[in-house]
């Protein structure tokens, strides 16, 4: 994941962003400047552009005589035992009122059945389902924090006798695609679906759910989002006043960093966010403002990105070097899908860094050399300037912090 990234400039040029910052203590300021420059912005055409090619993927899964499903997740606010289904099968119409994310994947996944008419079936019904025999059901959602969303909205998929049949006798697999996710909604989701993982079970619910995310991170790991400030990070979003409780480090308490154009998550910190008499946000109702992507837009990513790139080999190579060898560590380091770890491995050798073995070769160990050596070439995309340090020491990360930076990031 690259995305797009607030810098320290950006902070200080901004009279939104000064105007904001005047609600916080002076002992915080910096510790909320930091805050910032860990938010990664999605735009609308990164986020397309990725739902599309992997739809485009997942248009090879079936053999060309069947279909595949797709529904974008449907929130279901206070509703209990709420069906999608009306009683003739066909799905409730959605509401008059805008959606936020729902509008926008909805509309992504319109163009991808256009682009695919004989490989995919837009929220069809359940004759739709039954005619065209369909066996894999794709569920869209940009990120998953808690997990409870998706889990809802599965359970309300299986509010149909018919629709429940074919999932409890395992005629249907249901994909969950989302750009990011964190490891414990897996666990949430994987609850809210009827039937039972138990070994015992001919077919386990595991085997029916299938997750795949390019950003996969453990909410406990906040090193990983926040850089080596986030002792600091968590603290201030803790004891903000004026932001309910249970929003103060996001919902779920996943205390994400991810924040799309389109929408913006409710699981990012509350003080971002949150509105009430007592506090203003910077993302008024969750919705991105104009003046910021406005800013964010009329930066040349060009150069932070190459940065960025440039980075990403070396972490991986270290990690290597470090003695991890297989995909599963990798992954969890990265905090990414085995899939995208399979892509860096694919790329390092194919340039020759490693070998099929999974060890740095010559070139790989002299490109780690090179780069060792031009320890002041800084990296921009989380350069921290002195003033913003005084009195607190530098918040700079370390190289051992720059070796966990991977997980918002993606190679390209």
């Amino acid at each position: 994941m690259i995305g797009k990234k607030l810098l320290p400039e950006d902070i200080e040029n901004s009279e939104e962003i000064q105007l904001w910052l005047s609600q916080f203590l002076n002992k915080d300021i910096l510790t909320v400047k930091s805050l910032l420059c860990r938010l990664h912005f999605i735009s609308k055409d990164e986020f397309s552009n990725w739902l599309l090619e992997k739809l485009a993927e997942y248009s090879k899964l079936e053999e060309e005589s069947k279909l595949i499903a797709i529904y974008s997740v449907r929130k279901f606010d206070g509703i209990e035992n709420e069906s999608l289904w009306l009683e003739n099968g066909k799905l409730h119409p959605r509401p008059a009122q805008t959606q936020g994310s729902e509008d926008f994947v909805s509309s992504i996944i319109s163009n991808a059945t256009r682009q695919h008419k004989k490989r995919f079936l837009d929220h069809p019904s359940i004759d739709d389902i039954r005619y065209n025999k369909v066996r894999n059901i794709i569920l869209v959602d940009d990120s998953i924090g808690s997990g409870k969303r998706v889990g809802k909205f599965i359970k309300s998929l299986a509010r149909n006798k018919t629709f429940l049949s074919w999932w409890s006798r395992g005629y249907l697999t249901i994909h969950v695609l989302s750009y990011a996710r964190t490891i414990q909604s897996e666990k949430i989701i994987l609850k809210h679906a009827p039937g039972s993982n138990c070994v015992t079970r001919k077919i386990r619910i595991s085997s029916k759910l299938v997750f795949e995310s390019d950003v996969v991170y453990n909410i406990n790991k906040l090193h990983t989002r926040w850089g080596e400030t986030s002792d600091a990070i968590l603290s201030l979003c803790s004891s903000t006043k004026g932001i309910a409780r249970n929003r103060r480090k996001g919902y779920g308490n996943v205390m994400g960093n991810i924040v799309f154009y389109h929408s913006v998550p409710n699981n990012i910190p509350g003080l971002l966010y949150f509105s009430s008499i007592k506090w203003n946000p910077l993302f008024p109702d969750r919705v991105l403002p104009n003046w910021l992507i406005n800013l964010l837009d009329r930066k040349s990513g060009s150069k932070e990105n190459s940065l960025q790139e440039k980075n990403l080999m070396f972490d991986f190579l270290n990690l290597i070097k470090s003695g991890l060898r297989t995909r599963a560590s990798l992954s969890r380091r990265l905090d990414c899908d085995v899939k995208i770890t399979q892509e860096f491995i694919d790329y390092a050798i194919k340039i020759g860094f490693i070998s099929d073995r999974m060890r740095l070769t010559k070139s790989g160990k002299d490109h780690l050399c090179k780069k060792n050596n031009l320890k002041k070439e800084l990296d921009y995309t989380l350069y921290i300037p002195y003033t913003w340090t005084a009195d607190q020491g530098s918040i700079q990360p370390s190289e051992f912090a720059l070796l966990h930076r991977v997980n918002s990031d993606r190679f390209h």
